[in-house]
């Protein structure tokens, strides 16, 4: 990330679900006096720093990492090198699904009718830097709003911002993100009723 005509510089890396990325600063020529600085983000950390990069060691604890870089300087900047390993803990459910690249689908995770405990399953997707994310639900069928005790419904979240909106019942709709990164969460009560989603996603450019 070093000689980059912007002074904001973002770079996104993933890797499939189960895996965290380990990330090394070989090489910085940051002016942190200037305010230069590098920050590192995921679902479950957050970190920021300039001086010492060389020395640190940024562990994802998850399988996504957004590195954006600072400079006011032109030609400063790092150079990183990055690895992925299995993770040390489990973040996910095994219902869980990632989705990467400009466009895809998204359908329902079909849970275990005999699971004891019931399970939120998720979906993340995560596009490229400085784009959004469009989603356009085309079938959606979540059973009975009028059960209060047990009910299904659809959670979508915006994880720049981290506003969510709720989906219920048989209720089309189309959703944009401001970020590059959303979660879809499935609140589904399987004894009750079989739900059933269809949507589909593409990655919209910066304005």
């Amino acid at each position: 990330m070093m000689g980059v005509e912007s002074s904001d510089c973002t770079v996104a890396i993933g890797r499939p679900l189960g895996e965290e990325i380990i990330v090394s600063v070989l090489e910085s020529s940051l002016n942190c006096s200037a305010g230069e600085v590098m920050l590192f983000s995921g679902r479950m950390m957050w970190r920021t720093g300039c001086r010492k990069l060389p020395l640190s060691l940024i562990n994802s604890r998850t399988n996504t990492l957004i590195v954006k870089q600072r400079v006011l300087l032109p030609g400063n900047g790092v150079i990183l090198q990055y690895n992925s390993r299995t993770a040390t803990k489990k973040y996910y459910q095994d219902c869980d699904k990632q989705l990467f690249g400009p466009q895809g689908e998204i359908v329902n995770p079909v849970q275990l009718v005999d699971q004891r405990q019931e399970v939120v399953c998720r979906t993340f997707i995560n596009v490229a830097p400085r784009h959004r994310i469009a989603i356009r639900a085309l079938y959606i069928d979540l059973g009975n709003e009028s059960n209060q005790t047990h009910f299904n419904y659809i959670l979508v979240r915006d994880v720049s911002t981290m506003k969510t909106m709720v989906f219920h019942g048989k209720q089309q709709f189309f959703w944009q993100s401001t970020g590059s990164q959303a979660e879809i969460e499935f609140h589904e009560n399987v004894k009750d009723h079989r739900a059933s989603f269809w949507a589909e996603y593409r990655a919209v450019g910066p304005k």
